[in-house]
């Protein structure tokens, strides 16, 4: 009997990465468990929210992108904090569930290789919740153009990343540039408002971390 494919099985599997999220979407009705109450309460997500009207206070900000949307809960979470928020996705499919889930939401197919898509809704905040495992191979290029890019615009864009980290021996994709927060601060090397990290332990991985920064970009 053939095993049950997982849905995390269309996205790094075996410690190499396959990338497949319009057949993740296709295939699962709620890949990452992003209907779940954990998923949605999740409290790096209300972290990045909170920081959201923090920055617009302070630096009168009002525009918010979310790379990597999936359903759009935090893009309409932002919308509803009255952001002008837009949510992008690799996936049709997800886009198109978001936009069924999110009808007063904006939502655009595109990934942050299409950085000419992002520069399209000029945003003061980039929200990259959970993609950059799935990135890695675009992160040098996607933070080099997010730099030209506010060099263009003279004045600073705001960039909210949280990410999932692992207890060492699990983790085997993306190891070799970055395992915890301090390797994650080091690697993009930017201007931090703040940095941390929540302990999320799991059952297969008790040493797992959720971490999160908040960098100005200048």
């Amino acid at each position: 009997m053939r095993n049950k494919p997982r849905y995390q099985d269309f996205v790094i599997k075996d410690g190499k990465l396959i990338g497949d999220f319009e057949g993740l979407y296709k295939n699962f009705d709620d890949p990452w468990l992003q209907s779940k109450v954990d998923h949605t309460h999740d409290s790096r997500r209300n972290l990045a929210v909170s920081w959201s009207n923090r920055l617009r206070d302070q630096f009168e900000v009002h525009r918010t992108i979310e790379l990597g949307c999936g359903f759009g809960h935090l893009t309409e979470t932002l919308r509803k904090q009255n952001f002008s928020s837009v949510g992008i996705d690799v996936s049709k499919t997800a886009i198109e569930k978001a936009r069924a889930l999110n009808p007063s939401s904006v939502f655009a197919t595109g990934g942050i290789q299409n950085f000419s898509l992002i520069e399209q809704f000029d945003p003061d905040i980039i929200l990259m919740a959970e993609i950059t495992w799935y990135v890695l191979d675009e992160i040098d290029e996607f933070m080099k153009n997010l730099r030209d890019f506010t060099s263009k615009r003279k004045k600073p864009t705001f960039l909210i990343h949280l990410l999932s980290t692992y207890a060492p021996g699990i983790q085997k994709y993306g190891a070799d540039k970055f395992t915890n927060l301090d390797e994650i601060l080091a690697y993009f090397n930017l201007d931090y408002l703040e940095s941390g990290f929540i302990r999320t332990p799991r059952e297969s991985d008790p040493g797992s971390q959720g971490t999160y920064f908040v960098a100005k970009i200048n």
